[in-house]
C-alpha cells in the first residue's frame, strides 16, 4: 500500500519533480550511510530482535504519518525526516532477514526459498497491497499508511513467534571480542577480493542508480504522459507486478536453464533496454509491457544474486560482507533520484530514462568479458585476517 501510496501523497504535497524524487532519495540514503556499519553490529547482534525492533519501529513512525495526514499537518519537508527512520529500520531489516534466512532453509533449497519468498512478497505488495493502497488514498488519503503501521506490528509478532525455536543467529555468542574498525574492515576487504560478488555489486549499484533517476519521477510521468489519476496509478504498478510474481516463481527455472551467468546477463541486458522503449513511445500499453519485462528480469537478477551471496558468503560474515555489498548495490539509489529530479526538472520527464538505459547499457558492455569469464562457480575468496 506504501508504494502506491507513498507517490500519491508526495504529488499531493508538491508539484515539483525535485522534491517528489526527493521522497525517493530520503527512503533510501540510509542504505548509503548506515549499510556499512550496520553489517557489522548484525553480525554481532541477535539478527531475529533486530528484525523484530525494527518492525515495530517501523510501525510507529508510519502511524505518526496517518496522524499527520488526518490532522492536516505533514508537509513534504516533515515527510523526509521520517522516511530516513523508515529507511533506516529497512536497511537493519533487509539485511537481517537475509542473513537469517539461511538457518530456516537447507543451503540446496536457498535459490527456490528466495524464488518463493519473492513470490508471495509480490503477490501482497502488489496485486493486493498496490491497488487497495490507492483506492484507501482517494477515499483517505491517511488509511494506507495507518494500515501499513499495523502490517509492521503483526510482521514483527510474527518474526518473534518465528524465532523461539532457532539457534541465535548470530556470530557473536561465543567469540572473541573484536575491535568495531576490524570488523568494519573485514566485510569490506571479503567482498573486494572476490571478483564474482565485486562485480554483482558494482552492476547493481550502477542499474539501481540508473534506473532509480526514471522510477523516483515514475508517478509525475505517469500522471502526465499516460493520463492515470490515483485509482489509475495504483492499478498501473499491479499489472506491472505481474512480471516480478512471475519471476519470482520461474526465476530459479530460469536460472537453472541459462545458468547463473546467463541469467544474470539476461536480467542486465533487460535494464538496458527497457527505459529506452519506455521512453521513445511513452503510451500506457507499452509502458506497461516493458514495466512488467523489468519487474521480472529484476525478480531474476535477485534470486540469483541473492542466493548466491548467502551460499557463499561465510555464515559469521555474512552481515559485514553483505553490508558491503548493499551499500555499493543499494546505496547508489539515494543518488539517482535526486539525479533523475533534476534531470526531469530542467530537460523534461523523459530524460531520466534516457540516461538511466545509456548508463545501463554501457555498465553491460564494460562488465561483459568478467561475467563470461567467471561463470559463477562457489569460489571461495581469499583468506583475510
Amino acid at each position: 500500500m506504501n508504494a502506491a501510496a507513498l507517490p500519491l501523497l508526495a504529488i499531493m504535497l508538491t508539484n515539483d519533480a525535485r522534491l517528489i524524487s526527493a521522497v525517493t532519495f530520503s527512503a533510501m540514503v540510509p542504505w548509503l550511510v548506515l549499510s556499512l556499519p550496520a553489517g557489522v553490529y548484525i553480525d554481532r547482534w541477535n539478527r531475529s530482535r533486530v528484525m523484530v525492533v525494527a518492525n515495530f519501529t517501523r510501525a510507529v513512525v508510519y502511524a505518526g504519518i496517518a496522524f499527520g495526514i488526518a490532522t492536516n499537518t505533514l508537509s513534504i519537508w516533515g515527510l523526509f525526516p521520517l522516511l530516513i527512520v523508515i529507511g533506516a529500520c529497512e536497511v537493519f531489516f533487509d539485511m537481517s532477514s537475509q542473513a537469517f534466512l539461511p538457518s530456516l532453509v537447507n543451503a540446496d533449497q536457498l535459490q527456490r526459498a528466495n524464488g518463493l519468498l519473492y513470490a508471495i512478497e509480490v503477490v501482497l505488495n502488489s496485486f493486493v497491497g498496490l491497488p487497495i493502497g490507492a483506492w484507501l488514498f482517494v477515499i483517505a488519503s491517511g488509511v494506507p499508511f495507518g494500515v501499513n503501521g499495523a502490517s509492521f506490528a503483526l510482521a514483527a509478532l510474527i518474526v518473534a513467534r518465528l524465532s523461539r525455536n532457532l539457534p541465535i543467529t548470530t556470530s557473536a555468542a561465543n567469540a572473541t571480542p573484536t575491535r568495531f574498525k576490524d570488523d568494519f574492515a573485514q566485510g569490506i576487504t571479503w567482498l573486494w577480493r572476490h571478483r564474482q560478488l565485486r562485480t554483482l555489486a558494482l552492476l547493481l549499484g550502477v542499474t539501481n542508480g540508473a534506473l532509480t533517476m526514471s522510477e523516483s519521477i515514475f508517478v509525475k510521468f505517469a500522471f502526465e504522459y499516460l493520463g492515470v489519476g490515483p485509482r489509475g496509478y495504483g492499478l498501473l504498478l499491479a499489472f506491472v507486478s505481474a512480471g516480478a510474481m512471475f519471476g519470482g516463481l520461474v526465476g530459479d527455472r530460469i536460472a537453472n536453464r541459462l545458468g547463473a551467468t546467463g541469467a544474470i546477463i539476461f536480467s542486465y541486458a533487460i535494464f538496458a533496454s527497457t527505459d529506452f522503449v519506455r521512453a521513445l513511445f511513452p503510451n500506457i500499453a507499452v509502458v506497461v509491457a516493458m514495466s512488467i519485462t523489468m519487474a521480472l528480469a529484476g525478480t531474476v537478477w535477485n534470486v540469483v544474486t541473492v542466493s548466491y551471496r548467502q551460499r557463499i558468503i561465510p555464515a559469521h560474515l555474512f552481515g559485514r560482507v553483505n553490508s558491503a555489498y548493499r551499500f555499493i548495490g543499494t546505496g547508489s539509489v539515494a543518488l539517482g533520484a535526486l539525479i533523475g529530479g533534476q534531470l526531469a526538472h530542467h530537460f523534461g520527464l523523459r530524460a531520466p530514462f534516457f540516461v538511466g538505459a545509456t548508463v545501463t547499457a554501457f555498465a553491460l558492455v564494460l562488465a561483459l568479458p568478467t561475467l563470461l569469464r567467471d561463470d559463477f562457480v562457489l569460489v571461495e575468496a581469499p583468506a583475510t585476517t
